[in-house]
């Protein structure tokens, strides 16, 4: 089972395009890939039903990824702050549940953060314990700015001290041609004081606007796979 929690401390950081890329890539070598989303926020209010915007972008990019969210909320606020104002709770036992149920269809599943390891859900129930429960590895979708280092850095800090097991990070947004001295050195920086390997760097992508087949491209060419799954791939050696 090669399952991996997907986390980001960035609104817009990425986590769900490159969910979909890598998940979209391990499908077409023949694995049976899932993206699951234990809490979405800022779901589509269908009138008797809500849609995850988020699992839709997967489904587009590839309809044979499985897709599940357990919580799903129309409003866009952190989920601790839903559940205080609707009065309901988040019950981890419950996305452990639903977890096992998606882990068994599939070879490979990418479980998505909602939000960075210490957005609250309950009263004494953060992100963190997503991973720390399902006890799954954690990746790091990091997207490099000026003075950012520090609060990446504090992240890696947050999951180290916390136990979980952190394969490494992926940055994303990276912007190639950029001049500054602090953006260029920004991989070297993340690797030097975090001791914490870069998996990848992803192009500045404009949101979700990307075309599948340039998504794929950039993950097969910008991602070491094999890293952050911990396994050979023997259809990598085609590519």
């Amino acid at each position: 089972m090669n399952n991996i929690f997907i986390t980001s401390i960035d609104n817009g950081g990425g986590k769900t395009v490159i969910s979909a890329g890598i998940t979209a890539v391990m499908q077409s070598f023949g694995y049976k890939t899932g993206v699951y989303k234990p809490v979405q926020t800022g779901a589509i209010d269908k009138g008797k039903y809500l849609v995850s915007p988020d699992l839709t972008f997967v489904k587009l990019v590839d309809s044979y990824i499985k897709t599940h969210s357990t919580y799903m909320y129309s409003e866009k606020i952190i989920p601790a702050m839903i559940c205080e104002l609707n009065k309901t709770e988040i019950d981890i036992q419950e996305i452990k549940s639903d977890y096992n149920l998606l882990s068994k269809k599939t070879d490979i599943l990418l479980v998505e953060a909602p939000g960075g390891l210490m957005t609250p859900l309950n009263k004494d129930l953060y992100s963190y314990h997503i991973p720390k429960t399902l006890n799954i590895p954690v990746v790091l979708i990091v997207t490099p700015s000026n003075n950012s280092v520090n609060h990446y850095l504090n992240e890696i800090n947050t999951a180290k001290t916390m136990g979980l097991d952190v394969i490494g990070v992926i940055i994303n947004k990276y912007p190639v041609y950029s001049e500054s001295p602090e953006i260029k050195s920004f991989p070297a920086v993340i690797e030097q004081y975090s001791d914490v390997k870069v998996l990848g760097l992803i192009r500045n992508f404009r949101g979700k606007c990307v075309q599948t087949n340039t998504l794929i491209n950039e993950i097969l060419n910008g991602i070491e796979l094999e890293t952050v799954f911990r396994m050979k791939i023997p259809k990598l050696n085609g590519f």
